[in-house]
């Protein structure tokens, strides 16, 4: 007998990560932690249009599919930022007509941007 099916829950938050690509000088990487998607652009504001629609694509298409089971993916541990890192807080995503919250934490130089202390990621 196969195990009762869970019903799809959007998470409620989604951490973003930028970081410059190592192999593609001036490329920002932008990578979405909770569904281990990654989207490449000349700069950080492009890398996170890129990454908030393929959060948006990915999750309603999944949805659509019904993979719901299979649509959070969170990436390795190695790639998520250490606890106690200070994460900023940018416009949240809508998908399904529910906001998720985003949280970015850059290894890019930023420093005339507000950030918050968040210990654990949701």
């Amino acid at each position: 007998m196969l195990p009762p099916r869970k019903p799809f829950e959007l998470p409620t938050s989604v951490t973003i990560r930028f970081y410059p690509e190592p192999n593609v000088s001036g490329k920002v990487t932008a990578h979405a932690l909770d569904f281990d998607l990654a989207s490449t652009a000349d700069t950080k504001e492009e890398a996170l249009k890129k990454i908030r629609l393929s959060i948006r694509s990915y999750v309603e298409y999944g949805f659509l599919q019904g993979w719901a089971e299979d649509i959070r993916y969170s990436a390795p541990a190695k790639f998520w930022p250490p606890e106690g890192t200070k994460l900023e807080t940018i416009e949240p995503i809508t998908i399904m007509h529910r906001d998720l919250l985003v949280y970015s934490e850059s290894s890019l130089a930023n420093a005339d941007r507000e950030t918050h202390f968040v210990a654990q990621h949701a």
